[in-house]
């Protein structure tokens, strides 16, 4: 984790953009306790906040040539070998040259191809003296944040929009209302992912890079999981096993030593088993493990789960204890931090988890089991797929071994037979004559989701498991995930979120993913003789929500009459207040509410203090003046 800021002007003239940068600088301070490195060009102002883990940091070569490097490189002996084949560089100079200036000598090699080549967490700003241009690119997945404004002669681009906003604080950051409406309905803008919630602020988009050059921005998307390659063979456990150890390890490079959360769940569990049972390249004596509780509330959590790893392994071990952690309290602290309206609700809870294991260990690297359920998929697409080829004894099986999940089989059975195979099977039928009389259909796009590049319909399982790992949402998080961990001065790392681990998974067929009544089941072998069986075998997942309805109760009743009921003009043009009234009534009376209007009443509430914020420049403008500006 560091800090990049900088801006890329047309007008050479244009004054006081060092100090812009500056300031730019010491709005993201949290991201890099470490130093500070700043260069400027008659075009350029680049910088840097260095939060040292031994992988990322700032480089200027002899010829004008800049780099700030925000991230990790997994494949740095790859990308040696490539650029000595190529006479980029020596054999002498793979031991000695920092990341920072081995991307850089890479990127003198391969030019704007460069991110094709590397594999790791990553977010680069190159300085193209040559070609007088800009080059930005972001990780596979952005698991590292980049924003960027384009405002009349100058492009600002940074880590956080906070620091976009110190740069440039006179000019207007107005909410972008499509961004708010699909913020209320717990959503995102599927249609345009590269929205924030400022309407001219934009992100890169993850697996994209820029060049900004004369003015203009142009990205290109330099990668895609491609889930047309060959299905894997043989042991898939096994596989799926020697991948995730490769994965851990190379979240372990860096500056020790090094921390990991375990909640109990089944993927930070297998990431702190894994590294307890000494299958990965550092001691189990060298890691320090934080769980998160919930001791002295009666909330239920996950203490006899965390009691399964520990009681199967040794490993130094405390717990954080979040009774006392209200979950709307903090959110003005929290929107602060975050610059937008944070989509997850255990937001309150993950902060204090992470500021306290900050404050309680010297670690500057925490393992995170975030993005395993993206990743591994749990293979529901798999019914679909059984229903469509005629695979029905099987998919029987599978439903009544759901059955005190899902309630009796029959219902299920019958409309999946008949939505995914007698109808299937009829509307083909009906189409024959078309064909038969040679008569075409019009031409379509057909959306790569749900077909592969030869025109063959994906199987269910995997158009299922694709919608996740590319949904807007999920790269959200990671920008939410980021900023926390920024806040509280540690850098998180993600095993699950590997390359070349999603790219095996997303290839595995749905009857490996989903087995015996249990999703994930290709983890679940992998992990045989590894995680506890406690572990292993459990199919359900803790609910925050439950913390969260009960501090809402106990401590946040201010705050949320605030927002529903005395200053409810401010989200009078985006939410149901009349039903969002009639929750709030339901849930002081009988002190129960369901999840999903939960987390709508909360959405509300976060909604009514980011408009309200005490630093937003829409804060003196009306409802109606917020929407009419936004539309524009």
């Amino acid at each position: 984790m560091s800090g990049i800021c900088g801006i890329f002007t047309r007008n050479a003239e244009h004054c006081g953009n060092s100090q812009a940068l500056q300031r730019g600088l010491d709005a993201i301070s949290h991201r890099g306790r470490d130093g500070v490195s700043c260069y400027n060009d008659e075009h350029i102002f680049i910088g840097h906040r260095l939060f040292d883990t031994g992988c990322n940091g700032f480089a200027i070569d002899e010829d004008g040539y800049a780099i700030s490097f925000d991230g990790r490189l997994d494949n740095r002996n790859q990308l040696c070998a490539k650029l000595r084949a190529g006479g980029a560089m020596t054999s002498p100079m793979t031991d000695s040259v920092s990341d920072t200036r081995l991307l850089l000598l890479a990127y003198l090699h391969f030019g704007t191809d460069l991110p094709k080549y590397l594999l790791g967490d990553f977010a680069i700003a190159i300085w193209d003296v040559s070609k007088q241009s800009l080059f930005l690119c972001r990780d596979h997945f952005g698991v590292r944040p980049l924003f960027y404004r384009i405002e009349e002669d100058d492009f600002l681009f940074a880590s956080e929009i906070k620091a976009l906003r110190a740069m440039r604080p006179e000019l207007p950051y107005i909410p972008h209302l499509t961004a708010i409406n699909a913020f209320v309905a717990g959503e995102t803008i599927e249609d345009e992912p590269e929205r924030s919630f400022i309407a001219d602020v934009y992100r890169l988009l993850p697996g994209h890079s820029a060049v900004i050059e004369n003015g203009n921005i142009k990205t290109q998307r330099y990668w895609r999981l491609d889930p047309s390659l060959p299905v894997p063979s043989d042991d898939v456990h096994q596989q799926f096993r020697d991948l995730f150890i490769q994965a851990i390890n190379r979240r372990i490079r860096g500056t020790p030593p090094i921390a990991a959360l375990l909640s109990g769940g089944l993927d930070s569990s297998s990431i702190v088993s894994s590294i307890a049972a000494d299958k990965v390249a550092m001691s189990p004596a060298d890691i320090e493990v934080f769980s998160l509780t919930f001791r002295d509330d009666g909330t239920p959590d996950e203490s006899e789960y965390i009691a399964a790893v520990k009681d199967s392994y040794s490993f130094n071990h405390q717990t954080v204890d979040a009774s006392h952690v209200s979950g709307l309290g903090t959110a003005d602290i929290i929107i602060k931090e975050q610059d937008q309206p944070p989509i997850g609700p255990n937001g309150a809870v993950f902060r204090h988890l992470l500021q306290t294991t900050a404050n309680q260990t010297k670690a500057t690297i925490l393992l995170h089991g975030h993005g395993g359920d993206e990743i591994v998929s749990e293979g529901t697409g798999l019914f679909e797929e059984l229903a469509g080829s005629g695979r029905w004894l099987r998919l029987w099986k599978e439903l009544s071994a759901i059955e005190q999940i899902t309630g009796k089989p029959g219902p299920h059975f019958r409309r999946l037979i008949w939505r995914k195979g007698a109808r299937k099977a009829l509307v083909k039928l009906l189409r024959w004559p078309m064909r038969a009389f040679g008569k075409k259909a019009d031409p379509v796009v057909r959306d790569p989701l749900k077909f592969e590049p030869g025109g063959g319909a994906r199987p269910a399982e995997q158009v299922a498991h694709l919608k996740k790992l590319t949904s807007p949402m999920f790269g959200h998080a990671l920008e939410i995930t980021d900023h926390d961990a920024a806040h509280a001065g540690i850098e998180i790392r993600m095993p699950f979120l590997d390359v070349e681990l999603a790219e095996f998974c997303v290839r595995v067929p749905a009857n490996e993913k989903w087995k015996d009544g249990l999703p994930r089941s290709v983890v679940r072998g992998a992990m045989k003789d590894i995680l506890p069986e406690k572990i292993r075998l459990r199919t359900d997942k803790h609910n925050f929500a439950d913390h969260l309805r009960m501090t809402m109760l106990r401590d946040d009743r201010e705050i949320v009459d605030e927002a529903i009921l005395r200053r409810s003009s401010l989200i009078l043009p985006y939410a149901d207040l009349v039903s969002l009234k009639e929750d709030w009534d339901d849930l002081k009376i009988t002190g129960e509410l369901d999840g999903r209007s939960v987390m709508r009443l909360w959405r509300a509430v976060i909604l009514s203090r980011w408009l309200s914020g005490a630093d937003d420049p829409a804060e003196h403008r009306s409802p109606s003046d917020i929407r009419l500006a936004a539309a524009e």
